[in-house]
């Protein structure tokens, strides 16, 4: 019931996947919780808004392993992003948040990383973190991709 009176608070632009699921029961309500008590929710209202998204780790991994280049948030697909709902279900590293914040120099004046180079290099870090822990996604911080950025 927590989860779900948290997802009608999310506005209606958010992912389909952070709206109405109906298997919500007792360990629904205790992700909840655990979240909570690990201060995520301090990020809830954040998250909500929209003004900055979480970029999935896996998403990352698989982008650069097909050899693309990062791309601004507003050119993102949807499925590039974690939703509150899969942050709150993704578990607990060491008794953290899933949640990895990265900022690194532009490379050129107008694209962060235009070969794909520092994307190829956090993707292995990335990859790693996924293969060593029981955390099931990492949502990612990452300026270019979480925040909206002038065309």
């Amino acid at each position: 019931a927590a989860l779900r009176r948290l997802r009608r608070r999310l506005p209606a632009s958010a992912p389909p996947s952070d709206r109405g699921r109906s298997n919500m029961g007792a360990s629904a309500s205790k992700r909840l919780e655990a979240w909570r008590r690990h201060g995520g929710g301090d990020f809830e209202s954040v998250l909500s808004s929209g003004a900055y998204a979480l970029v999935d780790a896996r998403w990352i991994v698989k982008c650069a392993r097909k050899g693309g280049v990062l791309k601004h948030r507003q050119a993102l697909p949807k499925e590039a992003f974690l939703s509150l709902t899969d942050l709150i279900e993704a578990g607990y590293p060491n008794g953290g948040l899933p949640i990895l914040v990265l900022s690194h120099p532009w490379l050129t004046k107008h694209h962060p990383d235009p070969d794909g180079d520092n994307l190829r290099q956090v993707a292995r870090a990335l990859k790693a973190l996924l293969n060593d822990y029981k955390v099931k996604r990492y949502g990612v911080f990452w300026d270019y991709l979480s925040l909206h950025q002038h065309p």
